[in-house]
């Protein structure tokens, strides 16, 4: 298991410092833009790793670094690519079921995706440029050390892509660092620092993130399983018939009100995502062995989910909040497909989209009368129990 603690520097690091993680990363940016727009151009390869004989200085000599931010550069690209090359073949089979249904193209039909002459993905429309904007900077051991402190708990000393004036040696800081409640938590369960760090510049904030692991716990092999349905207006609702959140609608309701971006709108968010990592850390797991819960990836584009203040319902959080506590637990957790769930009789099966009517469920078949949402829940788990086809197409298991 892997873990992260933020650590917020800016305010018991002096100036002096400061200003030399500016310069890092002011440079580290400019560098790694440079190294993207050469590897697009065909001036550097695009490998895995580089000699640094192999790349031009720019504004860092340092040799590691310039390894380290051509590795970043090149994982930007490949991920880059990955993406266009999802277009392109989303734009593929739209035109192939087209020209298909019009009977047309028939050439084209003939052949296969992989013998179509295409053009390089980095020349082709679907690739587009990254332009550097927010960058976390990833160090191994190579570049920092992390010692215990006195007036602080711990001293990090990073190694700076610069040289003394000699040019002989490469010119280091010594970072203070306290741990919080996250941190302390962390080091009593368990977890142990891995040998990498972070740093990351938000709104002119400067924080260290330390990584965290620990050995996964065995899989509970005996238990019961659980579906979870997610909403707007009830947080977690579940097949053994928990109601968790029902108290964060007023909290929606004062964020949509608030101007995106702006330090209220920022604390409410905050705030949120506590009471949601609250709600799910009270909820009970024990005898569960078997986590069920909604795929809804593609939510803003499904009409049954999409709603003006979709955009405050925090589905991505709750999931990754149940992700982690699954992880922790021991707990397999299975993602299905959420097609008529909220539509289904879990009684007697009948499916109408009548019978739903806002918060209540009544099967218009055999008139059984049940919560909306936790009637989606028995439908969850049931799916994931007894639609083992359905499974196999609509499911991602996490271990």
């Amino acid at each position: 298991m892997i873990r992260t603690s933020k650590h917020n520097i800016s305010e018991i690091t002096n100036c002096g410092k400061l200003s030399q993680l500016d310069k890092l990363m002011s440079d580290y940016k400019s560098h790694l833009q440079t190294y993207i727009c050469y590897i697009i151009d065909g001036v550097l390869p695009l490998k895995i790793m580089m000699s640094s004989s192999q790349l031009p200085n720019e504004n860092i000599e340092h040799s590691r670094y310039k390894q380290l931010i051509y590795k970043h550069a090149s994982e930007i690209i490949r991920s880059q690519i990955e993406k266009a090359k999802q277009k392109r073949f989303y734009h593929y089979r739209k035109a192939y079921s087209y020209f298909k249904k019009n009977d047309r193209q028939i050439n084209f039909l003939n052949k296969k995706f992989s013998e179509l002459n295409l053009k390089d993905i980095l020349k082709s429309r679907y690739f587009t440029t990254p332009d550097i904007k927010n960058i976390t900077i990833g160090l191994d051991e190579r570049f920092f050390d992390i010692k215990e402190g006195n007036s602080f708990d711990n001293y990090i000393k990073i190694i700076l892509p610069y040289f003394n004036d000699k040019g002989t040696r490469a010119i280091k800081i010594n970072i203070p660092l306290k741990q919080h409640k996250h941190s302390n938590k962390l080091s009593e369960d368990g977890f142990k620092l891995r040998k990498n760090i972070q740093i990351k510049q938000t709104k002119g904030k400067y924080y260290i993130n330390l990584i965290w692991e620990k050995d996964n716990p065995p899989k509970k092999q005996i238990g019961k399983s659980l579906g979870v349905d997610m909403g707007y207006n009830k947080l977690i609702v579940t097949s053994d018939n928990q109601f968790v959140g029902t108290d964060l609608l007023s909290l929606y309701e004062k964020i949509s009100h608030k101007k995106q971006g702006s330090k209220n709108f920022n604390q409410l968010l905050t705030q949120r995502d506590n009471l949601i990592n609250y709600h799910v850390n009270h909820m009970d797991f024990n005898d569960v062995n078997i986590l069920y819960i909604e795929d809804l990836k593609n939510i803003k584009h499904n009409k049954k989910y999409y709603n003006n203040k979709i955009q405050r319902w925090s589905y991505k959080k709750t999931t990754e909040k149940l992700e982690r506590t699954c992880q922790e637990k021991g707990i397999t957790l299975v993602k299905v497909s959420p097609e008529y769930t909220s539509q289904t009789c879990s009684k007697c099966g009948c499916i109408n989209e009548k019978s739903r009517n806002g918060e209540k469920f009544k099967c218009i078949s055999c008139e059984y009368e049940i919560d909306a949402d936790y009637n989606a829940a028995i439908n969850i788990r049931n799916r994931g129990e007894y639609s083992p086809s359905d499974i196999k197409t609509n499911f991602t298991v996490f271990h």
